[in-house]
C-alpha cells in the first residue's frame, strides 16, 4: 500500500501562532459572524456596536455595561452630533414610556401627591417629546446621516 504520511500543515501567515488562537471558536466564532452578518445585512452601526456591547456585557458579567453604552451614542450621536436614527430611537422609547405613565395615572390607584408627581412625569414627558420631534425635523433639514444607507448612492 501505498500511503501518504500525515501531514499537519499550518494555514499559510500563521507560522508560529497558537494554534489553538488561529482556529475558529464557539462564541468568539458566533460573534464574528453576527457582526459580518449585520453588516452585510445593512444594519446601522450603532445597532452592530450594541449588539456587540450586550455580548461583552453578558460575558463581562457587568449587568448595566449595554445600557451605558447605548445611553453613550445617543448622547454623543443622537443629541451632540443631530444623528437622526438615533433621536427616533430615543423619541420612540419617551411615547411608549408616557403611555405606560398615562396608563397609570389614570387607573386612579394613588394618592392625590402620587397624582401630582405622575402629572409632572407626563407633562416632562410630552415637553421632551415635542423637544425630540424639533430635533428630528431639524437633523432632517440640515445633516446627512452618519450612517451608510442600505440602498442607494454611498
Amino acid at each position: 500500500m501505498n500511503e501518504e504520511p500525515e501531514t499537519n500543515q499550518v494555514p499559510q501567515g500563521t507560522e508560529g501562532l497558537n494554534p489553538l488562537i488561529t482556529q475558529p471558536h464557539g462564541r468568539e466564532q458566533q460573534m464574528k459572524m453576527e457582526i459580518l452578518n449585520m453588516i452585510h445585512s445593512g444594519e446601522s452601526p450603532y445597532d452592530i456596536i450594541y449588539r456587540v456591547a450586550q455580548r461583552l456585557e453578558k460575558a463581562s458579567g457587568e449587568p448595566g455595561y449595554a445600557a451605558y453604552v447605548k445611553d453613550q451614542l445617543r448622547a454623543v450621536y443622537g443629541f451632540a452630533l443631530q444623528e437622526e436614527i438615533l433621536l427616533t430611537d430615543e423619541l420612540k422609547e419617551v411615547e411608549e414610556r408616557l403611555g405606560r405613565i398615562q396608563q397609570a395615572y389614570d387607573s386612579g390607584d394613588f394618592t392625590e401627591e402620587e397624582h401630582i408627581r405622575i402629572g409632572f412625569a407626563i407633562d416632562r414627558h410630552k415637553k421632551n417629546i415635542e423637544r425630540l420631534k424639533i430635533m428630528i425635523q431639524k437633523a432632517k433639514a440640515d445633516h446627512e446621516s452618519l450612517t451608510v444607507p442600505k440602498f442607494g448612492k454611498l
